[in-house]
């Protein structure tokens, strides 16, 4: 494992998680793209570097941002995440000759993720949320990119949802050769992330800050579509690394 590599690998996930940050009131946590960074390290890297990379990256960027309260479980989270793609992502390359199997099972948990988003969402997370970036500093002057407050309505939560299944499927159906060997892994450390930050929040984060625990569950359809998102956006990028490479 170099040091240098961990560290670069760090600097990204750090980086993409902080570039944009949607808040979540009821949690006081935060939407990130993270998970873009965490499993594009995954499918390149060994487990525990990819382990290291997304637990410290994302930690820090919890530190550095205003959300400390989050930064060690963001720590074991993020490290447990990266680790188990990236461990799953080695195996699964293993058994590229089960591709029929492979594409159903992916396309059908695609499915039922983003009929689960779309149905948490209209339950738990209807109402007002922020929308803003990190502060840039300019030569003194701190410049915000994006500020922005907005309403969610019960037809964003469907849509999102309909996005969700298109977005998994076109990505299954797409995928040849080694790329179908990270749909599966992604989605299944993706899981762990969701239920890590439930359990976090419902007994740690939420209780210390006077929320209600229960209030857990509306960031369960953010933190899914983190995850979701982050599998849309890192299977290009992975694709044309390993393209590149070989």
């Amino acid at each position: 494992m170099s040091v240098v590599r961990v560290s670069l690998y760090t600097a990204l996930v750090l980086i993409a998680t902080i570039v944009l940050q949607v808040y979540t009131p009821a949690t006081r946590g935060y939407f990130n793209l993270g998970e873009v960074a965490i499993y594009t390290v995954a499918a390149l890297s060994s487990p525990l570097t990819a382990g290291i990379a997304g637990g410290v990256g994302s930690a820090l960027a919890d530190l550095l941002t205003g959300y400390g309260i989050f930064a060690p479980g963001t720590l074991v989270i993020k490290f447990t995440e990266g680790f188990v793609a990236s461990l799953l992502i080695s195996s699964f390359r293993k058994k590229l000759g089960a591709f029929s199997k492979l594409r159903i099972a992916s396309v059908v948990i695609g499915v039922l993720l983003g009929i689960l988003i779309a149905a948490l969402g209209v339950a738990l997370f209807t109402g007002e949320i922020e929308l803003y970036s990190v502060p840039l500093s300019v030569m003194g002057v701190e410049l915000t990119v994006l500020s922005a407050k907005f309403s969610l309505a019960t037809w964003f939560w469907i849509l999102i949802g309909l996005v969700i299944v298109i977005s998994v499927t076109y990505i299954v159906v797409r995928a040849r050769g080694e790329s179908l060997s990270f749909v599966i892994p992604v989605l299944f450390s993706g899981l762990i992330m969701v239920t890590g930050y439930f359990l976090y929040e419902y007994f740690v984060s939420n209780p210390l800050q006077g929320i209600p625990p229960e209030e857990a569950f509306v960031e369960v359809p953010v933190n899914l579509g983190q995850a979701l998102v982050g599998l849309t956006l890192s299977s290009p990028v992975i694709t044309f690394v390993n393209r590149a490479r070989g």
